[in-house]
Formats: C-alpha cells, structure tokens, sequence
C-alpha cells in the first residue's frame, strides 16, 4: 500500500457512487498482484538460505528455547501458583 490518504479517498468515493466498491476492490486486486517475471521480496533475493529445518530440528530447537517440563518454566510457575492458592485457600464448615 503506497499511500494511505489516497487509499481512504478511493474507499469513501467508492462507498459514495453505486457500484464503485466493484470498481476500487479491482482496482485493489491489480495494485497487489506483480506482473513481473520475478518478485522482489523473496528469501532467494536477500540471500537466506532456501533450505529449511526438519521438522525435528525444528522441534528440538524450540524445546530449549521453551522447555516442557522445567522448574524455570512459566507453564511450571503457574502451576505451582495454582496449587499453593488452592492448598491455602480457606475450607467450608461442614453443618
């Protein structure tokens, strides 16, 4: 998206004149879509490797960053939270 301002004009004067939505949602559909033989914005032309990780490696990688089952882990933090709220909690009197 270029402009903005001239985005929201097109949008309101489309809204305003009947069957004008027809028209600016075309005109939206040609402005996004590259008739070049080649896209600018791809992994290849940044120079980033195309190959990516196994999906084990991937899983490996993202367990040590996030471990499942650590002491240091907020899924671990809340879960002891939650046991001393409801250990401490105060208990009905039975009648």
């Amino acid at each position: 998206m270029g402009n903005p301002v001239v985005h929201a004009i097109a949008f309101i004067a489309a809204v305003l004149i009947p069957g004008g939505l027809l028209v600016y949602f075309a005109w939206r559909a040609t402005r996004s879509i590259s008739f070049k033989g080649e896209p600018n914005h791809t992994a290849q032309n940044q120079g980033f490797d195309a190959e990516s990780p196994t999906p084990e490696e991937a899983l490996d990688a993202f367990l040590q960053v996030y471990p499942k089952y650590s002491q240091d882990s907020l899924r671990a933090q809340s879960r002891a939270r939650q046991l001393v709220a409801y250990k401490s909690r105060p208990r009905k009197k039975s009648q």
